[in-house]
């Protein structure tokens, strides 16, 4: 089953290092980019469960070198529902 993470960074530069950071560090897919307001934007990852923790991390580390981090989260068994979103 599929986890999926999140990152939410002030400014799209660190959500593009996040994102690129998220990729680079293991096996997962970016589903998506949101505006979540005030310049602050979120990047969704989708992958196993041990994957998507480490990218999350990845990038977190990578977009605190630059920029500011608003909050990560962990969604390790996400109920069908929320597939749906994305």
């Amino acid at each position: 089953m599929d986890s999926y993470g999140y990152i939410e960074v002030l400014g799209l530069v660190p959500a593009v290092e996040a994102a690129d950071a998220a990729l680079k560090a293991a096996d997962v897919a970016v589903v998506g980019k949101e505006n979540t307001g005030a310049g602050m934007v979120a990047v969704i990852v989708k992958g196993e469960i041990g994957a998507v923790r480490t990218a999350v991390e990845a990038a977190e580390d990578a977009a605190m070198r630059i920029g500011k981090v608003v909050s990560t989260n962990v969604i390790a068994k996400p109920d069908e529902g929320l597939q749906k979103l994305y």
